[in-house]
């Protein structure tokens, strides 16, 4: 069965499955002595869907990256860059506010009915009708090739290929963590360094590193005009909460968006995994940098989000009630990495 491959993969290999009997995870034909071995095979012959085998408790040794606890996992601690969908999953907390809603784990959100006027997403207009866009936690029949529910946002899933940890994953690769686009042409993905244990282990000089690019903020984002980062992804089902009113003044949190290199947001120079920050070009990085450089570096959307889930409202990074402006709650840390002097009492 596939969930096995957490039993015997080493932990030098994980970045690609290899040294493995193919019945591990895939069924060749699907019968065994006239009878049906699987009941329900997936997609390419697998045993398991994606909740299937990424189902586990991350403890350093897995060589598998587990997405989903069955029992409350320990937050910042085993739950990985992405978070846990725990929180938002019928049988863990079920908070819809919690994380991303996919199918197998959660019905769809109570909050963002897929019926609302422009989309089911904060944030979308799209008007593609029954597609991930509306939302993950259905079956999705816009393209008929492309599967559902995990698959909505991992669509060019290579576990074969090879992952490297100390440059950049991009098209060759299946792209960072399998985000490939669609309807943008090709070359359409997200570009990133991967941390070689998905930062079970984190700190300063030991994380993922992400592609960041300004753009403009006048219209609707996405690949085509944010390059192959991780706020153009998102935009694919959020894109207007990446633009800025006609004025030009912000109406929402800036994403891709370059961290002043003045006041307040000066001070934030060591790489805070609580907080993280895009890069303007990774093509000279060789692993992740300790080192923020204002004026350089940029603000993003997994700066303030998991992507997976959190036990936090908005699948938020932190506990937003505790972020109290003058010197109270959680000195330092949350909003404060970056708004610094708001935190002085």
């Amino acid at each position: 069965m596939c969930i096995g491959i957490a039993w015997f993969l080493p932990h030098s290999v994980r970045a690609k499955v290899q040294n493995q009997f193919c019945g591990n995870c895939h069924s060749m034909h699907n019968s065994q002595d006239g009878e049906t071995v699987i009941d329900d095979a997936q997609r390419h012959l697998l045993g398991q869907d994606c909740i299937g085998c990424h189902t586990g408790r991350n403890d350093g040794t897995s060589a598998t990256p587990y997405v989903y606890d069955l029992d409350e996992p320990t937050y910042g601690s085993n739950t990985l860059a992405g978070g846990n969908f725990y929180w938002v999953a019928t049988d863990g907390e079920g908070n819809d506010t919690k994380g991303h809603n996919v199918l197998g784990l959660s019905a769809q959100d109570q909050n963002i009915p897929a019926a609302m006027p422009g989309g089911g997403a904060p944030g979308g207009t799209t008007s593609c009708a029954n597609s991930c866009h509306l939302t993950l936690a259905a079956e999705q029949t816009a393209i008929s090739e492309f599967g559902s529910g995990c698959e909505g946002c991992h669509l060019d899933v290579r576990h074969h290929a090879d992952d490297p940890t100390d440059t950049v994953v991009g098209e060759d690769d299946g792209w960072y963590r399998f985000l490939a686009g669609h309807n943008s042409g090709a070359g359409s993905g997200v570009e990133g360094i991967e941390d070689d244990d998905w930062e079970y282990t984190n700190s300063a000089a030991d994380h993922n590193e992400y592609l960041g690019f300004v753009g403009t903020h006048t219209a609707g984002a996405g690949f085509h005009n944010l390059g192959n980062t991780m706020t153009a992804y998102c935009c694919g089902c959020h894109k207007n909460f990446h633009i800025q009113d006609d004025s030009g003044l912000w109406i929402r949190h800036p994403s891709d968006v370059v961290l002043p290199n003045e006041g307040e947001y000066s001070l934030y120079t060591t790489y805070s995994t609580e907080a993280p920050v895009a890069r303007p070009d990774l093509s000279s990085y060789t692993g992740p940098s300790a080192t923020v450089t204002p004026g350089i570096d940029l603000v993003m959307c997994l700066s303030c989000h998991r992507a997976h889930g959190s036990p936090y409202p908005d699948m938020l990074r932190w506990d937003y009630d505790r972020q109290i402006a003058g010197g109270g709650g959680d000195d330092g840390t949350g909003c404060f990495t970056c708004h610094s002097a708001k935190d002085d009492s």
